[in-house]
């Protein structure tokens, strides 16, 4: 089993079992300035068993969020508390049987009872996006809570994947709903975690990728929607989530330009735990709001995230140097000021 785990980078990607186990790690990042999110690794639930479970778990989360200052986020993934079927049937217009209806409204009700939730305990909720053919189905779900909760400030914060086609136009009209129905639109801009599986698909089905078609067009689309999000900063909520230097980069030199501190409530960065230290730490240092994503959950359950992880790592060996060169003058550094 050890070795299982050294194999997989359990114990480089995620802080523990549960959310117990979670506290040395957050608490060491803490003390470096950086805010942790507790992310139950876990997705593709099967039974209503298990949706129960994983939702029990989240609204744990939650209540340690509210203990802690922390932990000023929670997340969910919507296939680890609703059928991925069902989503995928509401995302293609199919009108779904009584039984399945029943399921469907359960489902409606844990994201409510987790925005519910994440109001009480005066924490932001966000809601993971996954594979792109289900999106719309979560989206019937996920807007009527952000038009609900998001009133006067952000309490549900959803995911925009740039790597998909016509993204910076969902922002767009999102914007644009949130102002006319007087919102607060809460996102998080990422770049996206299943390009292989999306591409895949679609060859197989011999339909066109909706995964841009060239790295330049993701780059293009992700600057667009920083500039979107910078430029209402001061009604609408942003999380950077990135692990692209020059993006973060431009970011901050955007920020210094229009007078906008890194510290705005409405502006967070994002990385994920064992992974572009040097970013968050870096970030922290300039009293910006930066948070790592901490998974947790059992070995098992963790597989899918793990593999992901793997194949970010191998898709970013080009920066492997980089990122050893930044790593040792960070530990340089910390010596110094020890």
């Amino acid at each position: 089993m050890k070795l299982l785990i050294r194999f997989t980078g359990y114990e480089q990607f995620c802080a523990g079992k549960d959310v117990a186990s979670c506290t040395a790690v957050t608490e060491k990042l803490a003390d470096h300035k950086v805010f942790s999110v507790l992310d139950y690794a876990n997705e593709h639930a099967k039974s209503t068993a298990d949706y129960e479970h994983n939702t029990a778990v989240v609204l744990e989360t939650i209540a340690a969020a509210k203990r802690t200052s922390a932990y000023p986020f929670a997340v969910v993934k919507p296939s680890a508390i609703g059928s991925f079927e069902l989503f995928h049937k509401k995302a293609a217009g199919h009108k779904l049987s009584p039984s399945k209806q029943l399921i469907w409204t359960a489902m409606q009700q844990r994201f409510e009872q987790l925005a519910k939730a994440a109001k009480q305990a005066a924490i932001v909720l966000m809601i993971d996006a996954e594979e792109s053919w289900i999106q719309d189905g979560v989206d019937m779900l996920v807007l009527p809570l952000l038009r609900k909760y998001n009133s006067d400030k952000v309490v549900v914060a959803l995911t925009i994947q740039l790597y998909l086609k016509d993204r910076n136009v969902l922002y767009k009209s999102l914007l644009k709903d949130a102002d006319e129905k007087g919102y607060v639109l809460g996102v998080k801009l990422v770049r996206g975690a299943y390009m292989e599986k999306e591409r895949s698909r679609a060859a197989a089905l011999k339909i066109s990728s909706p995964v841009c078609d060239a790295k330049d067009q993701t780059d293009s689309q992700y600057k667009g929607a920083l500039q979107h999000a910078l430029k209402n900063l001061n009604r609408h909520f942003c999380i950077v989530a990135t692990h692209n230097q020059s993006n973060i980069n431009w970011v901050v030199d955007y920020c210094s330009q229009a007078n906008i501190s890194l510290g705005n409530a409405n502006l967070w960065f994002s990385q994920l735990y064992g992974m572009r230290d040097y970013i968050s730490f870096s970030l922290a240092e300039q009293n910006a709001n930066v948070f790592k994503y901490v998974p947790f959950g059992p070995l098992e359950q963790a597989v899918p995230y793990l593999i992901r992880r793997a194949l970010e790592n191998s898709a970013m060996k080009s920066q492997t140097l980089q990122e050893c060169l930044m790593l040792k003058k960070e530990l340089k550094k910390r010596k110094l000021n020890g």
